[in-house]
């Protein structure tokens, strides 16, 4: 998993054994330069597995008034868990390929 330059509610994380981790999400793919899915809705405190099943590089980045992510350079075959620690609205695109878009809702 790749490293994420975020700043996330410790409230919204689960502590076991092996050290921190986020609750079960959705997983989204990205192929043929298109997100698997244009919305997803999950809970707060859940992550969002992207998986690159491209064969181009990704970026994935979020925007929304509570968080801001730039996952950086996805190549084909990477998996990346992206939190959503507080409810609102997100959206999803591909900084190397903006016409690839998708909103994110979470749900308190």
């Amino acid at each position: 998993m790749k490293t994420l330059q975020l700043i996330a509610s410790a409230a919204a994380l689960t502590v076991f054994a092996g050290g921190l981790a986020w609750a079960a999400g959705a997983s989204v793919s990205q192929k043929d330069k298109l997100f698997s899915a244009p919305e997803v809705t999950i809970t707060a405190g859940s992550a969002i597995t992207f998986t690159n099943d491209d064969t181009v590089s990704h970026n994935i980045m979020v925007r929304g008034d509570s968080m801001k992510v730039n996952v950086g350079v996805q190549k084909p075959g990477d998996s990346t868990d992206v939190p959503f620690a507080e409810a609102g609205t997100f959206g999803v695109t591909c900084g190397i390929h903006p016409k690839m878009k998708m909103t994110v809702k979470v749900e308190p």
